[in-house]
């Protein structure tokens, strides 16, 4: 049931409790290797759909890599944007907030999916115990609870 307070529907959906406890790096271990496992499924077929084109079109032919980095970024932001999680944060059920326990606006999912696109995100946490694109978006990933 929603609570009084709750004003709108988005409010409903994304709303966190601040003193729930951010998540740790096993999990966010897993979040990498089950997104990257989607994402590697998902950047094949649009792979294999787009090469059909080329033998039979004779369009541009385009390294794999191309597509799996664009299907990396399309993948995190209009899934965080629609959600405010990936598949693979349902499945931990988690989800991203911003540092004050609301849900992020288009810039920090902009930022967000920018950042995670790069291969050096990970590194964030050796110096500050978030991954680049959490600390430069300012949002957190907390537990969504049971």
């Amino acid at each position: 049931m929603i609570s009084a307070n709750l004003t709108t529907k988005k409010q409903y959906f994304c709303i966190m409790n601040p003193t729930t406890p951010t998540i740790g790096e096993g999990t966010r271990i897993m979040h990498f290797f089950l997104d990257t496992l989607f994402i590697c499924i998902l950047s094949y077929f649009i792979y294999k759909w787009y090469n059909f084109y080329v033998f039979y079109w004779h369009f541009k032919p385009f390294r794999f890599g191309y597509f799996f980095f664009a299907t990396t970024w399309a993948y995190t932001f209009v899934t965080e944007l629609l959600f405010c999680q990936t598949p693979a944060k349902m499945i931990t059920r988690t989800k991203v907030v911003s540092s004050n326990g609301t849900r992020p606006n288009l810039w920090q999912f902009l930022i967000r999916a920018t950042l995670r696109t790069s291969l050096v995100t990970m590194f964030g946490m050796a110096w500050n115990e978030q991954p680049f694109h959490d600390s430069f978006s300012k949002t957190k990933l907390v537990s969504t609870g049971a």
